[in-house]
């Protein structure tokens, strides 16, 4: 049966719908198992597990970490980590105040253009969440001066691009499953197809940091989903260890994001998510 999305944002990062809106969301569409993955912030994960407990719906904790592996952005999905880790908070909490900085610096840069951008109003996007780009592009729909979210990308916040402001440091994706790994989770590279790293997945599996592979995703086609699933399957038997296959639609909002898609479009089957759970609840040393 099809009713698990493992892959899904809240406005705890950029997503549209708060935590508690998102699961009843859920609810309504039928799904069975989701996780709450925000951008570097594990803000609004107990407000979803709770949400979901009342529902009958299961919400699994996660994160979505962005990180740099020589100039590639890869994002890397944690599963089942423990969002009271007082270590992982802190370090999140650090993320949070640059990512602040950062959005400061684009505000000057929108100046300089004389394009009027209010930081206040870009953190009443954020509603306390983790302030990033898309954020600064709602505002900029809002004001009237683009006519929507890529566009905003397409003209000033994408890389290249005269309002972009490159992150003071970047984490690699090694530390991001070392501090997954630290906070009991496990950990998952995300949507593998935008980076066209094959032979680093198989190293950070052989490092015991990486435990699966987002094989399922919006942006996989049959193709894709079919290269990435032998790709699990040789280093399984090259290292004789079982990996996790997660998926998920990635979602945001119907109304904007890379992809216009109306939630519970993209399903993966339920025994990915249990197998997930398993291996959540199985000791790691």
């Amino acid at each position: 049966m099809k009713n698990a999305d493992l892959h899904m944002h809240t406005t705890a990062s950029d997503g549209g719908y708060s935590p508690r809106e998102l699961v009843k969301k859920c609810h309504e569409v039928g799904l069975q198992y989701i996780a709450i993955t925000d951008h570097d912030t594990v803000g609004g994960v107990r407000t979803a597990i709770q949400e979901g407990e009342k529902l009958g719906l299961t919400v699994i904790p996660g994160i979505e970490f962005s990180t740099k592996e020589n100039g590639v952005s890869v994002h890397v999905l944690g599963f089942g980590i423990d969002i009271e880790d007082e270590s992982l908070l802190s370090m999140l909490d650090e993320q949070q105040r640059m990512r602040k900085l950062r959005m400061e610096e684009m505000v000057g840069k929108f100046e300089s253009l004389n394009i009027r951008v209010k930081e206040a109003d870009i953190l009443k996007e954020a509603d306390g969440g983790s302030i990033g780009r898309p954020h600064v592009a709602k505002v900029l729909v809002k004001a009237g001066v683009v006519k929507d979210v890529a566009e905003a990308f397409q003209l000033y916040l994408g890389e290249g691009k005269p309002c972009y402001v490159k992150k003071q440091r970047e984490m690699t994706p090694v530390e991001a499953m070392e501090w997954i790994k630290k906070s009991n989770g496990v950990a998952v590279v995300a949507h593998p197809v935008y980076y066209e790293l094959d032979d680093k997945i198989e190293e950070w599996v052989a490092t015991g940091l990486l435990h699966g592979v987002e094989v399922y995703h919006r942006d996989h086609d049959q193709a894709t989903q079919l290269h990435y699933e032998r790709l699990v399957q040789e280093i399984e038997r090259k290292l004789n260890i079982s990996l996790l296959r997660t998926g998920g639609s990635d979602f945001h909002h119907e109304d904007y994001g890379r992809v216009r898609q109306p939630l519970g479009e993209t399903r993966i089957e339920n025994d990915l998510a249990i197998q997930l759970l398993e291996r959540i609840n199985t000791p790691r040393t």
